[in-house]
């Protein structure tokens, strides 16, 4: 570890953390790209606040020598039952982000889905990780779409992502007021926030460039995407027009394991298990495209009893060990995890992300033996006590 990293890590105990921290040394557009949510932000702080309407009943006296945390998933062994969930403009964060964060879940044995609004090309990536999942934004032309799945399975990938949950271009006014815009223009407030970052603009956005010249998101398309400079990025995205009968032309074409990420309704996880679609991500997009929704924790329940025997996995919100197992006992098989993997691999590369895991898988480990069992699979909801079925009225002062 170089002492920079070493430095930046030194008071980096909780995932909060590196979002306190990371704040000293991105420009205020690039933080608040990753940091911000939609509209008002309701749901980017319910997010973190429904962790709170679930409270633990541990056991007691029970051997919790031999905790273990690994998990399958669509036919591979996993470390932990956590990963990295595909988050789009990880090179903004810091150069080559999207090959450390991959090399980060080899190494570490977790899952790793690398966006399609990503500037490393898919073919790297599997070469770095090669159970890596590709995470798609499709149109509703069945050409590219074809071509699309074709380039994805012909370079390795087993599981294709659909992410079906942006058929518009969301708003966020937090890193719009902070001058972050795609393409990428000269604006007063990003050029100063440039200016009071130099180690960013040289070593992040000044590399990317004498790299790539105009750095492309390169795995939109068949054949590549738009460059940031260009106009034709404000295309980038999902598609008003994809819909249901998409799905099933993927599910007839692609033969890997098929995930539909965006998912919070149980009827459109009914409809995804009757086509035949392998899983499922319960996801309101980390609260970054519509304001006030229901947070993915609290329809877990609902949407796992729904789902038959497709995997469930869920995201939004998620900062602790304690968080990860609380959504386990709600019925899901894994957790996404998102801004606290960029944040730590902005702030201190590799380095950060080795922190950030450990953090975790600590926190996972000492939970379990803290509730009084050793294995995941004992998760469910006698361990849990739902405030909001309680009624917080109810509750007398000395039960609470």
């Amino acid at each position: 570890m170089s002492m920079t990293a070493r430095r930046r890590l030194r008071d980096i105990y909780l995932l909060t953390d590196f979002e306190k921290a990371v704040r000293r040394y991105l420009p205020k557009a690039v933080f608040e790209y990753v940091r911000n949510g939609a509209g008002s932000e309701i749901s980017l702080r319910r997010n973190r606040a429904i962790f709170e309407r679930f409270l633990w009943r541990p056991y007691r006296l029970r051997d919790v020598s031999a905790c273990a945390a690994e998990i399958t998933l669509f036919g591979e062994r996993y470390a932990q039952p956590f990963g990295f969930a595909p988050t789009g403009g990880a090179a903004m964060t810091r150069y080559d982000a999207d090959r450390i964060e991959a090399a980060a879940a080899q190494r570490h044995g977790l899952f790793y889905a690398l966006s399609a609004n990503s500037l490393t090309p898919l073919e790297d990536i599997i070469r770095v990780n090669p159970r890596a999942w590709f995470a798609a934004y499709l149109p509703s032309d069945r050409g590219v779409i074809d071509g699309m799945i074709d380039r994805v399975s012909h370079a390795g990938y087993t599981v294709f992502l659909v992410t079906c949950d942006v058929p518009v271009p969301a708003q966020r006014i937090p890193e719009t007021r902070a001058g972050y815009a795609m393409p990428i223009r000269p604006n007063l407030r990003a050029t100063l926030g440039g200016l009071r970052r130099p180690g960013w603009t040289l070593g992040t956005l000044g590399r990317t460039i004498l790299r790539d010249g105009n750095p492309r998101i390169v795995n939109i398309r068949p054949q590549g995407g738009p460059g940031l400079f260009s106009r034709e990025i404000a295309s980038v995205g999902g598609s008003p027009c994809f819909t249901w009968d998409h799905i099933r032309h993927i599910r007839a074409r692609w033969r890997g394991k098929l995930v539909l990420k965006g998912i919070m309704r149980p009827e459109d996880a009914r409809e995804a298990a009757a086509i035949g679609v392998d899983g499922i991500v319960v996801s309101d997009h980390g609260a970054r495209l519509l304001d006030t929704t229901v947070a993915p924790l609290e329809i877990l329940r609902e949407i796992r009893h729904a789902s038959g025997s497709m995997t469930v996995m869920v995201d939004s919100g998620f900062r602790t060990g304690g968080d990860v197992l609380k959504a386990m006992a709600l019925g899901a098989d894994a957790v996404m995890i998102g801004r606290p993997f960029l944040q730590a691999c902005a702030l201190a590369g590799a380095a950060g992300l080795d922190r950030a895991v450990s953090i975790l898988r600590t926190e996972i480990l000492r939970d379990l033996g803290l509730l009084g069992i050793s294995r995941l699979e004992a998760l469910d909801m006698t361990l849990l006590k739902d405030l909001h079925e309680v009624g917080f009225a109810q509750m007398a002062p000395d039960t609470v």
